[in-house]
């Protein structure tokens, strides 16, 4: 059941508003205490699924019933299961499955890794597949991408090549932890506390090439994120590419942001001014070389006015850059998944 449409948010309110009818009749008409309070109280609780659910539509994190109850809506597997080799498993639509990957070069801890593996995985155990890193945003965890961006439907819609006469373009989605905790924003970068770009790139990286039958090649790496993920893929695309061809930016700032300020992000050192303006593509993307060349998807909700002054303002620095093919997209909506959900799907079909 979708939660976020017009007329389940429509019946929601009148239901509250019907709740708090009764609670003011039964007040007036003084018939015991028992009937007003159980009224108010259910007219209270509606009062605040509505907001939440207002709130919830606007962003788009929990668009089914489904989502809120924590129940998966995608096809998943136990990562041994699937994974067995010689098992013989087929997966029609592709399945998800939770790869642990420690941090053994960050020391960023073991988190597990949220993975969509297409269907020709299963179907052709000799191919090898290129990767897709899909980083969150803040606050934000894995499984965003999974619930409001519907990326396993999406995968599988790639993998079957979308419409009749489309080639599939099957490809392994990899949605790793990029924080600590749901609150937590480390803007992928190695700071004070968190290491959260070596975890990305030395630790993520090679723990999926090699456990997985990825392509282990940057031609075929793609780092994608929205909001402060896209972010995360900006930079890290842009300080990797000797690992990483192909960015996708869904409404990124171009710099890092941090509310208690870059000293506590990165610490307070010596060279702040430096690893800050190192870590800031709007200051170092017009000095960068053309080679290796690469490819950005640059791609914002025309309503999302800060992000919207950064993509349009990267996508003119990079565009006179040699090496550097550029794609700007500017669709309706704002910062949500809204607009994120569509920009995945047109930005994957553009990458493979």
């Amino acid at each position: 059941m979708v939660i976020i449409s017009g007329w389940f948010l429509s019946a929601l309110v009148a239901l509250t508003v019907i709740c708090w009818a009764v609670c003011a009749l039964l007040a007036v008409r003084r018939r015991g205490r028992a009937g007003p309070i159980a009224a108010g109280c259910l007219a209270f609780l509606l009062t605040v699924a509505t907001a939440g659910d207002l709130v919830n539509a606007h962003y788009g994190y929990l668009p089914r019933l489904d989502d809120v109850l924590g129940v998966k809506s995608w096809p998943t597997a136990p990562a041994d299961e699937a994974l067995a080799p010689g098992s013989g498993r087929r997966y029609p639509d592709g399945v998800v499955v939770e790869l642990p990957i420690a941090g053994t070069r960050s020391g960023f801890g073991t988190r597990d890794a949220m993975v969509y593996l297409p269907p020709q995985y299963f179907t052709e155990p000799r191919a090898r597949f290129p990767v897709v890193y899909l980083l969150h945003g803040s606050p934000g965890v894995p499984t965003d991408w999974f619930r409001g961006g519907e990326a396993a439907q999406i995968g599988a819609d790639e993998a079957a090549g979308g419409s009749p006469g489309r080639v599939p373009r099957p490809a392994i989605l990899v949605a790793p932890r990029v924080s600590r905790g749901w609150l937590d924003d480390s803007e992928c970068v190695d700071g004070a506390t968190e290491h959260v770009e070596t975890y990305v790139i030395q630790d993520v990286i090679p723990a999926i090439d090699t456990r997985l039958r990825s392509i282990p090649d940057r031609t075929d790496r793609v780092l994608a994120g929205m909001s402060a993920g896209g972010f995360c893929a900006l930079n890290l695309g842009l300080r990797h590419r000797d690992l990483v061809a192909t960015i996708i930016d869904l409404s990124g700032l171009a710099r890092p942001t941090f509310d208690p300020g870059m000293a506590k992000l990165f610490g307070p050192r010596p060279d702040l001014a430096q690893v800050v303006a190192a870590n800031t593509p709007a200051r170092y993307a017009s000095t960068l070389p053309p080679n290796p060349p690469m490819r950005v998807w640059l791609d914002c909700g025309r309503d999302d006015h800060e992000p919207l002054g950064d993509i349009r303002e990267m996508a003119r620095v990079l565009s006179g850059r040699r090496g550097f093919t550029v794609t700007l997209w500017l669709r309706p909506g704002g910062h949500d998944f809204g607009v994120w959900r569509p920009a995945l799907r047109d930005a994957l079909h553009w990458a493979m």
